[in-house]
């Protein structure tokens, strides 16, 4: 059996938010949760791979969290919105040929 853990995340006044996790990770075959546990370990793995000069505090470290999660998301967004643009043009195309 293995061992369960589990993270209660408040989206307090960002509702957009969520739909948008929720758009990107269907788009990529996920769960919602199998989304944030596979991003959250890209962004730890990108914290712990960037070189520190200076020992952080858990608070920082909480913190510096933040803005890797919103450049992943920002990135994948970005090519979720091209792909979404390129089959609205072709279909475009095709109603007005």
């Amino acid at each position: 059996m293995t061992d369960r853990c589990q993270l209660n995340l408040r989206l307090d006044g960002r509702r957009d938010l969520l739909e948008t996790i929720k758009d990107v990770a269907a788009a990529e075959g996920l769960s919602v949760n199998a989304w944030v546990v596979r991003t959250l370990e890209q962004a730890t793995n990108h914290a712990i791979a960037a070189p520190t000069t200076q020992p952080q505090t858990q608070v920082s470290e909480i913190s510096d969290i933040e803005p890797v999660l919103d450049k992943l998301l920002d990135t994948k967004l970005d090519t979720l919105l091209a792909a979404k643009l390129a089959g609205i043009e072709e279909r475009l195309g095709k109603l007005s040929a």
